[in-house]
């Protein structure tokens, strides 16, 4: 088990760009292999993967829209059969739908929190057995500070004016 811990294998969801993209660095040049998750950026999920293989770290891009259970399952099995069992998961994929919440479609709510919530389930579900099984494995939850305290037009906050 102690082999097994030595060699780090983090998935960063959302790491096409933006914040996934700087930890998915981050963590390759710590010797960590990272898996690149994407949904529809390929592009981009390929320049990240570039970067770390240029700077002679181990990535992996791997698309998956986070809110297919099924989608994560299939990732999380080629993450394992190509660069190992994860043991460090970054739940950082994430969507935002502004606009006032009267206004907001329903489809748009939906959207959010299958991403921002069911997502973050779906990809802990699918590591954590492996985690558990080998008494190791770090998960760590990326969200918006906008949680806290929700701005108006971000289709969380109030409609209403505070002043």
């Amino acid at each position: 088990m102690e082999q097994t811990l030595r060699i780090k294998i983090a998935l960063v969801t959302g790491a096409s760009r933006g914040i996934g993209r700087a930890i998915a660095r981050r963590l390759a040049s710590t010797e960590v292999k990272v898996a690149v998750n994407y949904v529809a950026r390929v592009n981009a999920a390929e320049e990240v993967v570039g970067a770390i293989l240029a700077a002679g770290g181990t990535a992996l891009a791997v698309q998956a829209d986070v809110r297919s259970a099924e989608a994560v399952r299939a990732m999380v099995k080629r993450i394992e059969r190509e660069l190992g069992t994860v043991n460090i998961l970054i739940n950082n994929a994430g969507i935002a739908r502004d606009g006032l919440l009267a206004r907001m479609p329903e489809e748009s709510w939906h959207d959010v929190l299958e991403t921002n919530l069911t997502g973050t389930f779906h990809c802990t579900q699918a590591v954590l057995r492996g985690m558990i099984r080998r008494r190791w494995g770090r998960v760590v939850n990326i969200s918006s500070v906008a949680g806290l305290a929700g701005n108006a037009g971000d289709g969380c906050g109030s409609d209403f004016d505070s002043a």
